[in-house]
This record gives structure tokens, C-alpha cells and sequence, in this order.
């Protein structure tokens, strides 16, 4: 008995033990394995597509996919037309928040500037372009998301004139 209690005891030391370490990771030792290039082009290009393709062609007339479950057109797939526009507007906002977490890394190697007060500012017009996009997509009147395309373009300009479109790759994200 006396040694199961023991056994107990020392289990339950080791637990609060890694809880506690868990719990004392600063925010810096968050892994982000992708670069900022990768959360671009695998997040944010494709969810954008969406948002600009609503301007254009009308999302409540496309036709679902032979197999909705394994379309690769958001607006074709199962959860495609007007909902695909409301997800993918709400998946940038809430990627603008990826934007933000320290330790991710350019395509250069250097840091994401994410304590540069214009970087916080830039994330934060993504995020309020996602959520415009998300308001007009739930009205499902395609007239004006022509506006939110002009709203999300320059989101994106913004940040790309100052970090992205440089001659060099090593001058990115200074």
C-alpha cells in the first residue's frame, strides 16, 4: 500500500510538474512552422481569391461540385456559394491574428517585424478588410463587393509596398 501511495504521490508531482512548464512558456516559444511567405500563399491568397471571385461571378449561381465533400473550389464545395465567402472572409480575419505571433520568420530568414507599430497597423486593416468582406458576403449582394475587393486590395498594399515588394529578398521585412 505504502508503496502505490508513493507511486501516486510521485505521478502526480511529475504532472503539476509539466503543467506548471507548459503554463510558463512565454509567448516567444510558440512554434510557427510556416514562413510568412507559406501563411500567405497557403492561407490568405486562396481565402482572398474567394472574396475577389464574388465580384464577378455571382456565388449563389455556382454549381456544386460532382462531389461537394472533395471540391477544391470553396464556392463549388459543400459549404461553397455564399457561405464560402462569409468562411473565407472570417479566415482572413482571423489569420491577420497568425500575422502577429512572434517567432515567425520572412522567406529571407529575418523576423517578421511584428513590433513595428506600422506591421500592428497593417495586420489590423487585414483583419477589419476580412470582417467588411464577411458583413457585405452575409448581405449576399454582389454589387458591392466590388467595394470590398478595393477595401481588401489596399489592406494588402499597404503592407506589401512597405515589406514585400523590395528589388532584394534580403531587404524584405525590414
Amino acid at each position: 500500500m505504502n508503496k502505490a501511495v508513493l507511486a501516486l504521490l510521485l505521478v502526480g508531482a511529475m504532472s503539476t510538474s509539466l503543467i506548471d512548464r507548459a503554463h510558463a512558456q512565454s509567448p516567444a516559444s510558440v512554434t510557427t512552422p510556416a514562413t510568412l511567405a507559406q501563411l500567405m500563399k497557403g492561407t490568405l491568397y486562396p481565402e482572398s481569391n474567394v472574396v475577389f471571385a464574388a465580384q464577378d461571378v455571382n456565388p449563389a449561381e455556382v454549381p456544386h461540385a460532382k462531389d461537394p465533400s472533395m471540391a477544391t473550389d470553396p464556392l463549388a464545395s459543400q459549404y461553397g456559394k455564399w457561405e464560402a465567402v462569409e468562411n473565407n472572409a472570417l479566415a482572413i480575419a482571423e489569420v491577420a491574428n497568425l500575422l502577429s505571433l512572434p517567432g515567425r520568420k520572412c522567406s529571407n530568414g529575418l523576423d517578421v517585424p511584428v513590433k513595428n507599430p506600422d506591421w500592428a497597423k497593417f495586420v489590423q486593416e487585414l483583419r477589419e478588410a476580412g470582417m467588411t468582406a464577411y458583413a457585405t458576403a452575409q448581405t449576399k449582394n454582389q454589387d458591392k463587393m466590388t467595394d470590398v475587393a478595393d477595401v481588401m486590395t489596399t489592406a494588402c498594399k499597404n503592407c506589401h509596398d512597405k515589406y514585400r515588394d523590395k528589388r532584394k529578398l534580403a531587404d524584405r521585412c525590414k
